[in-house]
């Protein structure tokens, strides 16, 4: 039951063994003059310690009992003297409302629960916190059972919210108490600890590795989820997330049977999930379903989505139904409505291209598509992107759906588990669709990130990325931010795809391998002419209309870049060859590796008009450098030597 606070310090500290003197001392609590009540009590207390100290000699131990407690009651009146504790319960409360909230949302995992150190500083905040029952409604760090048992009562009958990541120590029993408050819960949040050491997450454990710290062992949920009632009429968010378990994890028979109403976001992530089993809500607004054992037909998985009318956000990984659209003669794909704005998907590509044929979404949608099972994920990857482009095809209104506005193509998960990603999003939305998904600016950028990979048969990246080509048109792009080292850089398709695209003002590199981009701008033939070159001038046997590639480069952008001996004479020599017109303005360096101050100035001065963005660090590498071409007529054996 929970504790009541006292209403004045005399009814909760005088009793039958007070001393006259004492008892006095406390019926004056709130006189006028602070000052001269403080020295009073000061006094007394003074007197009965020496009045201890006599006794103590005398073996009076009950007399001194007595004393001893005199001397704590007119202690708790010293303390409740100062300002601080003579606000009214309701403001001291606000203020212990607010520092838990603080402390939520700014200080680490593991110091969260700090917060209650407040309610041991006197009797009076003490008595305030125990009283509001506000503070006691939310499990929002990493408890121990007892802690839970002794909150839970204190809450009262008010709402609860849980949100807890919990470790191998959890007690699931205590949790299951409270999640048998099912008619108050509003909001739950489980999700496991997170161990300092990422990579042996989602792995399987060997003989040698060490012993395992229990604290982050990934718990079980059921037996706690077992124990919710069949309604919960409060409950908004439900979120539980797994990493891996040795067994499979199942939602308790009859989960919430009788619905929860109110629930706006669901969240069951690495489940063994059946379809029927699922707490679907009309009122859902996001859905997160990620599971691997059971795999739903078309027709009930289109009719639980026309069951829910406000979904904004839909996630679905590893559960697209592995059934054909085609095999369901008749049926109509599903149009969200214009409300939905995210749509997230992590399958194979052949049962993500297969699920886009029956579904249709509005135009303002942002689009997030994860492959994964990465040794097969090229088979059917050119009718996949097609359907995603297909997904917009009933739309009443006229609007170019070939236009990428952004896109990103990179890799997901770790590196035992890398998973190629599609993000994307279109131009030429309508402002009166809400569009609030734009990025840099709204400016059309393109992101690739390829892991160092090498294959043996042809690469999938470029697979990927050329059937992006084919059935999107990538001219409205601006910005290209290519990321990782790989070899995409020197292939032919890279200068194809991107080279003559008219907007493209920046090229960012983090990492990458430089060397073949230089490449690519000395081999321009718009630009192959020196100005001090005695050959005759390529701009009189080229045809006016040809132009430089990248013909709107404005920056360059590189970030860990190991550079070798004589590169910094290459960057001068390539970029002085840019036609007027086309000269870079640009050049940001960050994190790079042998480079200084006067190779900067180097730059400044042989490239006129550009200005060189370096963060000043200065890292020094222990490998050996290659020299670079020593004139301009070696370069070509250069970079064959170089392998391409």
């Amino acid at each position: 039951m929970a504790e009541k606070p006292f209403a004045t310090v005399s009814e909760a500290l005088a009793t039958s063994f007070t001393g006259p003197a004492t008892r006095a001392l406390v019926e004056q609590y709130g006189t006028p003059s602070i000052l001269e009540y403080k020295e009073k009590l000061a006094t007394r207390i003074l007197e009965l310690e020496h009045d201890i100290c006599i006794r103590k000699t005398r073996q009076n131990a009950a007399r001194i009992l007595e004393l001893e407690h005199d001397i704590r009651i007119l202690k708790t009146c010293q303390n409740s003297t100062p300002t601080v504790n003579r606000l009214p319960p309701e403001v001291l409360s606000h203020i212990f409302l607010t520092l838990f909230w603080t402390m939520e949302r700014e200080y680490k995992e593991d110091k969260k629960v700090c917060w209650i150190f407040s309610t041991h500083v006197c009797r009076h905040w003490r008595a305030v916190a125990l009283g509001c029952a506000a503070l006691w409604t939310n499990f929002m760090f990493d408890m121990h059972g007892e802690l839970i048992r002794t909150i839970l009562p204190r809450s009262k009958n008010l709402p609860l919210s849980v949100a807890m990541k919990c470790g191998g120590l959890m007690d699931i029993d205590a949790l299951g108490e409270v999640l048998s408050q099912t008619m108050r819960l509003r909001n739950v949040v489980l999700s496991p600890r997170i161990y300092p050491n990422p990579p042996k997450l989602g792995r399987r454990r060997f003989y040698f590795d060490p012993e395992p710290d229990q604290r982050y062992e990934p718990p079980s949920f059921t037996a706690a989820l077992g124990r919710m009632g069949p309604l919960a009429p409060l409950l908004t968010t439900l979120s539980v997330s797994y990493t891996y378990l040795t067994g499979p994890e199942k939602l308790p028979e009859n989960f919430l049977s009788e619905g929860a109403p109110a629930l706006k976001h669901l969240k069951l992530h690495k489940f063994s999930l059946h379809w029927s089993g699922i707490p679907f809500s009309s009122t859902l607004r996001t859905l997160h379903l990620v599971s691997g054992d059971y795999y739903p037909e078309f027709p009930v998985m289109l009719e639980t989505f026309r069951g829910l009318p406000l979904l904004e956000r839909l996630t679905l990984g590893d559960i697209l139904p592995k059934c054909r659209f085609s095999e369901f003669p008749g049926l109509k794909p599903f149009t969200f409505g214009n409300q939905f704005k995210h749509l997230s998907l992590e399958d194979s590509a052949f049962e993500i291209g297969n699920f886009l044929l029956g579904i249709r979404v509005p135009k303002s949608t942002f689009i997030n598509v994860q492959f994964i099972r990465v040794m097969d994920w090229t088979h059917g990857i050119d009718w996949c992107v097609k359907n995603i482009r297909d997904l917009w095809r009933d739309d009443p209104l006229d609007w170019t759906k070939e236009d990428i506005h952004s896109l990103e193509l990179s890799y997901t998960g770790n590196l035992n588990d890398r998973r190629p990603q599609l993000e994307f999003r279109f131009g030429g939305v309508p402002e009166t669709l809400g569009w609030r998904y734009q990025l840099d600016g709204g400016d059309p950028h393109l992101t690739v990130r390829f892991p160092d990979r090498h294959y043996d048969g042809p690469d999938p990246d470029r697979t990927f990325l050329a059937s992006v080509h084919n059935h999107f048109d990538f001219t409205m792009l601006t910005t290209l931010y290519f990321n990782t080292f790989n070899e995409l850089a020197r292939n032919p398709f890279f200068k194809r795809t991107f080279a003559r695209l008219p907007h493209l003002r920046l090229i960012s590199f983090d990492p990458g391998e430089m060397t073949d981009f230089w490449h690519i701008l000395d081999n321009d033939p718009a630009c192959s002419a020196s100005p001090d070159s005695s050959e005759p001038s390529m701009a009189a046997v080229l045809p006016a209309t040809v132009v430089p590639f990248f013909p709107a480069l404005k920056v360059i952008e590189m970030y860990r870049e190991t550079f070798v001996k004589k590169e910094i004479d290459t960057i001068i020599r390539v970029l002085n060859k840019r036609p007027a017109g086309h000269r870079l303005r640009m050049l940001r360096m960050h994190d790079c590796v042998n480079l200084d101050k006067p190779e900067i100035a180097r730059i400044e001065e042989g490239v006129p008009g550009i200005h060189v963005d370096w963060d000043e660090v200065v890292v020094r590498s222990k490998f050996i450098h290659f020299d670079e071409p020593s004139s301009e007529s070696d370069s070509e054996q250069w970079w064959v030597g170089l392998g391409l």
